[in-house]
């Protein structure tokens, strides 16, 4: 899979120069139901405009222009990609999408994963084979492809995190949002009760960290 250098888009847009082209019919591994036209904002200032989705297999950020597809790369120039209403910060290797902006800000990493048929063992599919096969998805460019072969099962993965004190804290669950914001752990019972708050509902967790970074 080739990869996208900010500073060669405008090349792209104009001379037509692709990626390699993938025929496709169904998104499976992106974030969003479609690609839609966003924004990506460079430290240096400069923004440009293009039509982006977030592949959670490579977890790239993708750019598309008919049938070909580009990895934004050289990620350390970029401050933030805006994409259908959220934002999105580089995080080493891939992007996290900005949960809250507070003083204890959320950030959430979308993955997934594909588990091909492979040999059953008394827990389930062998996990050897599943990372062979995405490794070899990943390097045949059709982990890029919006459909994935049938006999694969698709699975997500939503990771978040916190920072603080410039380091990142993974939360799980509610005792681990207690362990970062121990001065509330009672509000916080209180608040999860009352709301309902569930863990599987990004926005369940966002409203919990809004509240507690509250005075």
């Amino acid at each position: 899979m080739k990869k996208l250098h900010l500073t060669m888009l405008y090349c792209l847009l104009t001379y037509g120069t692709f990626a390699q082209v993938h025929t496709v019919k169904q998104l499976t591994q992106y974030l969003f139901a479609d690609f839609g036209e966003g924004s990506v904002l460079q430290k240096s200032g400069t923004v440009t405009k293009t039509i982006l989705n977030y592949n959670t297999l490579t977890q790239e950020m993708i750019f598309k222009q008919g049938d070909q597809f580009l990895a934004l790369d050289k990620l350390y120039e970029i401050d933030t990609v805006f994409l259908n209403n959220k934002k999105f910060v580089p995080a080493g290797q891939l992007f996290y999408e900005v949960g809250t902006i507070t003083r204890i800000p959320l950030f959430i990493q979308h993955a997934s994963e594909i588990i091909p048929p492979g040999s059953e063992t008394g827990y389930g599919k062998s996990q050897t084979t599943a990372i062979t096969n995405v490794t070899d998805l990943k390097s045949s460019g059709r982990a890029y492809a919006l459909s994935l072969p049938d006999e694969y099962t698709f699975r997500n993965q939503t990771t978040y995190l916190l920072r603080k004190d410039g380091h990142f804290i993974t939360v799980k669950n509610v005792k681990d949002v207690k362990n970062v914001f121990p001065a509330k752990e009672n509000l916080i019972d209180d608040f999860v009760k009352t709301n309902k708050i569930s863990f599987k509902k990004a926005e369940d967790v966002i409203k919990l960290i809004e509240f507690c970074n509250t005075d």
